[in-house]
């Protein structure tokens, strides 16, 4: 019997790439690349595996998957499902991987893609039934620590920015991946809000205050360590010296997860209209260093966007208001000077040393 393969993306070439790679092993494949255009092929034919993306052109993936457990009639319910997406953390693994048959992290090696679909069309028991409530958005996690810099109408206007994001399905999705326990450890948090605090005092300063600019760093905050939101044991490895450092005890997933995160979390909104232009830039390069030591990328000081410097200081200047209680910003300055080279980081950290 011939068998047929649904492919759910927004995004045309990886439906082609998909299908150029699965047309061996599938005699009719069909696309959507809308959650309406999904539900209504899924209502008139029968499918032996799905692929589905969660980021949608402004809809939840999941939809599709609670449209086939709720639907009275629906010949699908049981097709396997595959999700395909960039913003695949571990943790969405470990939820997840028993409710769907296979999970790709974009963009994925053609290899992969095969060995997961025989591994699923040779299967006689694929997973288990998911729950329409399994896969949902949770509310932007709330931002409480105390901050270094005292700025007029801060709250204010993060929270009219992050009104927006929950305005926007999307968004909204796409923030949901920090699901931050706020029970065992509060550093992800504390590091989100005192990050928007610095970067904006620096603005300030540096008299580049307006509401767009400040809107690019507090996604950026936000996102840039969305992969890691889990596991703030592995958050705190923020240097290239510490994590060689620590290579050792660390295990080679979680090794390659520290040094891949600012290309996964950049990858992941890359070409989002939603997002302000610049953040995945930023959120790529926020681990350079002006001398190339810095990771993933190791490139020097004029490689490095000027927006991106001011997040690079703002993240090594948390890290040390974190570190120390008793910080003083002159300190700061003093201990910085050797490691910040170069004409932008030079500027900034001058600056800093007027922010009060």
């Amino acid at each position: 019997m011939t068998k047929k393969l649904l492919i759910i993306d927004d995004n045309k070439e990886v439906v082609e790439v998909v299908s150029l790679i699965l047309t061996d092993l599938f005699g009719n494949i069909d696309s959507a690349n809308t959650v309406d255009e999904a539900e209504e092929l899924l209502s008139k034919n029968v499918y032996d595996l799905i692929f589905l993306d969660i980021n949608l052109e402004n809809r939840n993936g999941a939809e599709v998957v609670k449209f086939l457990i709720e639907a009275s009639e629906n010949p699908n319910k049981a097709s396997p499902f595959v999700i395909i997406s960039g913003i695949i953390t571990p943790q969405f693994v470990d939820r997840y991987q028993k409710r769907f048959a296979g999970i790709l992290m974009k963009p994925f090696e053609h290899d992969d893609v095969l060995a997961i679909v025989e591994k699923i069309l040779n299967a006689s028991n694929i997973a288990e039934p998911i729950q329409p409530d399994e896969v949902g958005v949770d509310e932007i996690p709330f931002l409480k620590c105390d901050l270094p810099f005292p700025i007029i109408q801060l709250d204010q206007r993060v929270n009219k920015i992050l009104d927006q994001v929950r305005k926007s399905p999307k968004l909204k999705q796409l923030f949901a991946q920090l699901k931050v326990d706020r029970t065992t450890d509060n550093y992800v948090l504390s590091h989100i809000g005192i990050l928007i605090n610095i970067s904006t005092a620096i603005c300030i300063n540096m008299e580049w205050n307006t509401d767009k600019t400040l809107e690019k760093f507090v996604y950026a905050s936000y996102l840039h360590d969305m992969a890691l939101s889990q596991r703030p044991d592995l958050a705190r490895i923020n240097t290239s010296e510490a994590l060689e450092a620590k290579k050792e005890s660390l295990s080679p997933s979680d090794y390659k997860l520290i040094l891949e995160h600012p290309n996964i979390a950049s990858n992941s909104i890359a070409g989002m209209r939603e997002i302000p232009q610049d953040v995945d830039a930023i959120i790529r390069q926020h681990h350079e260093l002006p001398k190339g030591t810095g990771y993933p990328l190791k490139i020097g000081h004029q490689k490095i966007s000027p927006l991106s410097v001011v997040f690079i200081i703002a993240h090594d200047l948390t890290e040390y208001i974190l570190a120390n209680p008793k910080w003083k910003i002159e300190d700061y300055v003093e201990k910085s000077k050797s490691k910040f080279q170069g004409a932008h980081f030079i500027k900034i950290l001058r600056s800093l040393a007027n922010v009060n």
